[in-house]
């Protein structure tokens, strides 16, 4: 596997990673294709995105946000299925941690669910529950 870092040409292959994975459960964000075409576009316009690629196919990306600020932020990271809990991730985010550490970052933080696979992997590589911030929610009637 190695990880570059992607550029436009690389939207439409992001996006179907991105439409597939975050529509499963325990997720289900039901985005629209072209809401994921945006944010696709969003990301690589003011962050960045790396990817995954295993025998030239793209099999995963992080993108990036907060860049030149001591605190990095991962705003999406998604790894096609068949590859996940094959050391992508691991390898993804080991990857991104010593380039921004390089670059002067002090901590990296993400969101997910408590209920995602995700949240036990962010753990189990070192990521802990922050204390000081809560996100709030409130549905709307």
């Amino acid at each position: 596997m190695k990880i570059i870092k992607a550029t436009k040409r690389d939207s439409n292959e992001i996006s179907k990673i991105f439409l597939e994975e975050s529509n499963k459960k325990p997720y289900s964000q039901n985005y629209s294709p072209k809401t994921i075409k945006s944010r696709v576009k969003d990301m690589l316009n003011f962050g960045s995105i790396y990817l995954a690629i295993t025998d030239k196919e793209i099999t995963g990306f992080i993108a990036i946000a907060g860049e030149g600020k001591s605190n990095i932020y991962i705003d999406e990271f998604w790894i096609k299925k068949r590859y996940q809990r094959k050391g992508t991730g691991t390898e993804m985010l080991k990857f991104v941690q010593n380039k921004y550490k390089k670059k002067g970052a002090k901590s990296i933080s993400v969101m997910t669910s408590k209920k995602a696979k995700a949240f036990r992997f962010y753990k189990k590589i070192g990521f802990q529950k922050n204390n000081d911030e809560i996100i709030l929610n409130k549905k709307l009637k």
